[in-house]
């Protein structure tokens, strides 16, 4: 998002907002009919008009132990958080002004609330811990802008090394511990280390090779990719694979890369298909209407 607004700033939520919610409103009508048609389906899936709106809205809540209806919406609601909080910032303080301004309101508001713990459950919820992780990827932005061009060959290796480290430690972490706990530094620290390696070794991309242009390919359907897979791999676990009615290790190793595969796949589709156009159309629709806004500002002046 550093990076994004450092290139342009202009609509920047406008802009956010095509990017996330066609797809999740999507999904979350998805899951919607589904729970109305095979409820049984569903264990901590509640739907009611409040949830509904609460989910639609990124608001927030628990009902019952559930929410959103979309459960993996809960982390898109630290994304509008944050792009909200970026939007104000630099609409106060312009660019770079703005944006080392919400970096440091983000950090200072969980600081508070770690030290004052709220009771109420929506503040609670925003101050977690994860909110440094926004905060130190920023700041990874300017580290990175700022010295790119001038890191030395070992500071390129140790760079890597911890990123591999890192990977694994998260493996462990991830198996062994409650990511609740202590989030940021069993989690955020590792994905800094992590992400500054796939810095280092960007520039050996390239698109024209196939491996890279596929591997790219996948970036761009990850979150088509984030949001599906739970229900296409329920989809051929519980419904085709336990047919087989085999528990090998063998199985469980094809029934695993299968399913992979199949989410990849699915996951490009619905990108292609569905994702991709519906952004063009309506990042279309939105330049067309700030053009005619600032032709008649133009136009008065």
């Amino acid at each position: 998002m550093t990076y994004i607004v450092s290139k342009n700033e202009d609509s920047f939520l406008y802009r956010r907002i095509i990017r996330i919610v066609p797809l999740y409103y999507g999904m979350t009508f998805f899951t919607v009919t589904l729970f109305l048609l095979k409820p049984v389906w569903f264990r901590n899936v509640i739907v009611t008009p409040e949830a509904i709106i609460k989910s639609l809205l990124f608001i927030p809540y628990r009902i019952k132990g559930s929410g959103p209806i979309l459960s993996l919406g809960w982390t898109l609601n630290y994304e509008m958080f944050f792009y909200l909080t970026i939007a104000i910032s630099i609409s106060l303080f312009g660019n770079k002004r703005g944006m080392i301004a919400c970096l440091i309101l983000l950090s200072l508001f969980v600081l508070i609330c770690q030290i004052y713990p709220p009771t109420n459950y929506i503040l609670a919820f925003y101050s977690g811990s994860i909110i440094l992780e926004f905060v130190a990827g920023s700041f990874l932005f300017y580290h990175w802008n700022a010295r790119k061009h001038s890191l030395s060959l070992t500071t390129k290796w140790v760079g890597k090394i911890l990123g591999i480290l890192s990977l694994i430690f998260l493996i462990i972490t991830d198996y062994f511990y409650d990511p609740t706990l202590s989030r940021f530094l069993l989690f955020g620290i590792p994905s800094l280390f992590l992400t500054n390696a796939a810095l280092m070794v960007e520039g050996k991309v390239d698109i024209k090779k196939k491996l890279y242009s596929t591997a790219v390919l996948l970036g761009d359907s990850s979150y088509a990719m984030y949001l599906t897979h739970p229900f296409i791999i329920y989809a051929f676990i519980r419904l085709v694979f336990k047919n087989f009615k085999s528990e090998n290790v063998l199985f469980r190793m094809t029934e695993l890369v299968v399913t992979m595969i199949i989410v990849c796949f699915v996951s490009i589709v619905i990108y292609k298909w569905f994702e991709k156009p519906v952004m063009k159309k309506l990042k279309l629709a939105t330049n067309n209407k700030f053009r005619r806004e600032e032709s008649v500002k133009t136009a008065r002046v």
